[in-house]
C-alpha cells in the first residue's frame, strides 16, 4: 500500500480480485446444475458426470505451479487475460457437446485452464503483492466473491437452463464473463504494487519485503525460500495434506448438492436456491473468519470453522432420513462456514510460512492438493452414489476429513511464525 497515494488503489485491486473471482468460481460452481441437464439429457452415469468435473478440478489445480511462476514472471494482466481466452473457447465448445469425452475436452480441459488463469492463484498472488502484512481481511473479501458467485451464478445458470436450454447457457456465459473479466484486467491491472517493478520479474530480483514485520520468527520469514526449501520442511507436508483435505470436504458437497436435493424429491431450481445460500452465507464467513484469523491465528478460526462445517453436513445425513423442511436452510449457513475456512485460509496460511517473490510458485504447488482432493472427491462422491443410490457414506467420510484437516492445521502451527501476542516457539529450517 502506498502511504503517499490519497487514493489507496490497493482496496481497487480488492475489488477487481473479488468480482473477477464471482465470475470464475461462479462459472465453476455452476456445473452442479448442468451436471443434473446433463445427466437428463444424455443418460451419463452419476460417474461419468461427475469425472468431467473431477478432471476439471484436478487439472485447475495441477497447472497452478504453472500460473504461479507465470504471475511472478510475467505479471498477472497477461495472465489473466490469456485465461479469459481459454475460458470463452471452452464454454462455447461446452455447448456443443454430444458426448462424454467431448465435455471431457471442452469442460474438463479448455474452461479449467481459463480459470486457472483468472482464478485462485492469481488473485492471492496479487494480494500477496499489494498487501505486505494482515492479509487476512483482503484475502478473506476477495474468497467471499466465490461466495456471490454460487449466490447469483448458479441460480441464474438454472433459470437460464430452464427458458432457453443448457447449450444456449454455455454460449451465453462464453460471451459475457470472460468479456468482463479482461475488460477489468484491461482496465485495472496497469499499476504495479509499491516496489514491484512493472516489468517481468528476473530470477535474481528479490521480491521486496519478504520479511514480514508481523512475524515473530523473522528468520523464517525473511528466508528467500525456493520450492524445493519449502518442500524440504514438515510444514509444506501438512500444508499439503491439510488442503487435500479441504477441498475434498468442499468440492463433494458443493459438486453433488444440487443432485443430492433432487434426490430427495426438491425441484431443481430450489435446490438451486439452497447452493446460493451457502454461496451467500460464505460471503460474510469467509471475511469474518479472514479478520478474525488476523487476531487469534488461524489454528483456532480453521477450528471453528469445521466445528460448524460438520454441523452441516451432520445436517444433510439427517435429511436424507428425516425430511423436515427446515434442515436444507440450516445445512446452508453450517455448511458456508466450513467451506468458507477450507477455503479462505490456506492462501493466508502459505503466505505466513512461504512468502516473497516466489509465494506465487509455491502456493500453486500446494493447490495441486485442492486439485488432487477435489477432483477424488466430487469424482468419489460419484462412484459411492452409483454403487449404494445413497450420498450418505460420502457424507460421512467428509466429516473424517473435516476433522483431520483441523488436526493437520494444528501440526503445521503457523502461530510458530504468526506470533499473535502469543509466546514465540521455534522451527526448525531445513539446511
Amino acid at each position: 500500500m502506498n502511504k503517499n497515494d490519497p487514493f489507496d488503489f490497493s482496496w481497487t485491486i480488492v475489488g477487481l480480485g473479488f468480482i473477477t473471482l464471482a465470475l470464475s468460481y461462479g462459472t465453476w460452481y455452476s456445473s452442479s446444475v448442468f451436471f443434473v441437464a446433463l445427466l437428463k439429457e444424455f443418460g451419463w452415469s452419476r460417474s461419468v458426470g461427475a469425472g468431467v468435473f473431477a478432471l476439471f478440478m484436478f487439472l485447475h489445480h495441477l497447472i497452478g505451479p504453472v500460473v504461479g511462476r507465470m504471475v511472478d514472471r510475467f505479471g498477472p494482466r497477461r495472465v489473466m487475460l490469456l485465461g479469459c481466452f481459454l475460458s470463452c473457447l471452452g464454454l462455447f465448445l461446452s455447448s456443443l457437446v454430444q458426448t462424454p469425452w467431448q465435455y471431457y475436452v471442452s469442460f474438463g480441459f479448455l474452461t479449467a485452464t481459463g480459470i486457472a488463469g483468472t482464478g485462485w492463484v492469481t488473485n492471492t498472488t496479487i494480494i500477496h503483492y499489494w498487501f505486505k502484512e494482515k492479509r487476512g481481511l483482503p484475502t478473506g473479501i476477495i474468497s467471499s466473491g466465490i461466495g456471490i458467485g454460487i449466490l447469483f451464478c448458479v441460480p441464474a445458470t438454472q433459470y437460464l437452463i430452464n427458458h432457453i436450454g443448457w447449450r444456449m447457457t454455455y454460449r451465453v456465459m462464453a460471451g459475457v464473463i470472460p468479456g468482463v473479466m479482461a475488460f477489468m484486467a484491461i482496465l485495472l491491472l496497469r499499476r504495479s504494487p509499491p516496489g514491484v517493478p512493472s516489468k517481468p520479474i528476473q530470477r535474481d530480483v528479490r521480491f521486496p519485503g519478504a520479511s514480514d514485520p508481523e512475524a515473530c520468527d523473522q528468520t523464517w520469514s525473511s528466508r528467500p525460500w525456493t520450492i524445493r526449501q519449502a518442500m524440504a520442511t514438515g510444514q509444506f507436508w501438512f500444508l499439503f495434506f491439510a488442503f487435500f483435505l479441504g477441498n475434498l470436504i468442499s468440492q463433494t458437497v458443493l459438486a453433488h448438492q444440487v443432485a443430492f436435493f433432487v434426490d430427495r424429491g426438491m425441484d431443481a431450481l430450489s435446490a438451486s436456491y439452497i447452493a446460493g445460500l451457502v454461496g451467500a452465507t460464505s460471503v460474510v464467513a469467509k471475511i469474518f473468519l479472514g479478520t478474525l484469523s488476523d487476531r487469534i491465528g488461524t489454528e483456532a478460526t480453521y477450528t471453528l470453522g469445521v466445528s460448524f462445517g460438520v454441523s452441516g453436513v451432520l445436517t444433510l445425513v439427517t435429511f436424507n432420513y428425516v425430511s423436515v423442511e427446515i434442515l436444507p436452510y440450516l445445512y446452508g449457513p453450517l455448511f458456508a462456514t466450513g467451506y468458507a475456512v477450507t477455503a479462505a485460509l490456506p492462501p493466508v496460511i502459505t503466505g505466513d510460512f512461504f512468502g516473497g517473490r516466489t509465494y506465487g510458485r509455491i502456493f500453486g504447488t500446494l493447490m495441486i492438493a485442492n486439485g488432487l482432493g477435489g477432483g477424488l472427491g466430487i469424482w468419489g462422491a460419484g462412484y459411492i452414489h452409483d454403487q449404494t443410490k445413497n450420498y450418505v457414506p460420502a457424507f460421512l467420510l467428509v466429516i473424517g476429513c473435516f476433522i483431520l484437516s483441523a488436526y493437520l492445521i494444528w501440526r503445521a502451527a503457523p502461530l510458530k511464525i504468526k506470533g499473535s501476542g502469543k509466546k514465540r516457539m521455534e522451527l526448525i529450517l531445513p539446511e
